[in-house]
């Protein structure tokens, strides 16, 4: 079996797995839909911290309860909860600071990474659940549309690389292809489906997703080869980790949720 062979049949594996899980929660939506958002939430939250640098047990445990919290406050607390659970993180980080600068005279100031990785993963992911169960079928297919569109065209054409020094094996055939995959699907959205908005409209916004979707994985190739490491966890086989299977996603949600209001959705 070739190794593209047995990529695809973990990835098949994963996904049968996981896409039942998934299109299950997205359909009930509510608390199930918020704590599988938080349970990925906490999990992202981990891999980031491993390619980043972990800011100490204490406080990594308390930062990872923080981003459950933050996730699952588009169900249970809004918008009021999360901006306390961001203060929070940002305080508990200068007291950090402050118990290294007693201890040990550390004149570095605080990094940061605390907020930013609450900020990075479950910011973006609690927007799943303030959309309709039709928006957040409509951005999750959009963004499978331009991985699966990306990869396969990527191995099947190959040609010139987009970005080598950040991620060698992305191409420009592949970036074409999760394009045109993830404008397709949002088309049919508009024309088959529940319609969002008119196909055109969807066909651009799913264009402007792919886009972005794409930027969001070069950023976390960037933080895996930074790290050194080839995958940011093994969770997911044939994936990696957690981040390596969402990480064009949560870009693509903040961008369909900045362009809701131009759906007139919000």
């Amino acid at each position: 079996m070739s190794t593209l062979g047995a990529s695809q049949k973990k990835r098949i594996l994963t996904a049968a797995v996981g896409l039942p899980v998934l299109a299950a929660a997205v359909a009930v939506g509510g608390w199930p839909l918020g704590v599988l958002v938080a349970a990925v939430s906490v999990v992202g939250m981990r891999e980031f911290f491993a390619m980043t640098g972990r800011p100490g047990p204490v406080l990594e445990w308390t930062g990872l309860v923080l981003g459950a919290v933050a996730a699952g406050s588009a169900v249970w607390g809004g918008w009021p909860l999360l901006a306390a659970v961001l203060a929070l993180a940002l305080w508990l980080e200068q007291f950090d600071f402050l118990r290294r600068f007693a201890g040990r005279g550390e004149t570095a100031p605080p990094r940061g990474g605390l907020a930013a990785a609450l900020l990075y993963v479950p910011f973006s992911l609690r927007f799943l659940c303030l959309f309709s169960a039709v928006e957040t079928a409509f951005v999750l297919a959009v963004v499978m549309a331009a991985d699966t569109g990306a990869y396969y065209a990527g191995h099947l054409i190959g040609g010139p690389k987009v970005w080598p020094a950040v991620s060698p094996g992305k191409t420009w055939a592949g970036t074409g292809g999760g394009l045109v995959a993830a404008a397709l699907v949002a088309l049919a959205f508009g024309a088959f489906g529940r319609p969002l908005a008119g196909p055109l409209p969807l066909a651009g916004l799913g264009l402007a997703m792919a886009a972005v979707s794409q930027m969001g994985d070069f950023f976390e190739s960037a933080l895996k080869r930074a790290a050194g490491v080839k995958d940011s966890g093994t969770l997911l086989p044939g994936h990696g980790g957690v981040l390596d299977r969402i990480d064009g996603l949560l870009p693509a949600i903040l961008a369909y949720a900045a362009c809701r209001p131009w759906l007139g959705l919000g």
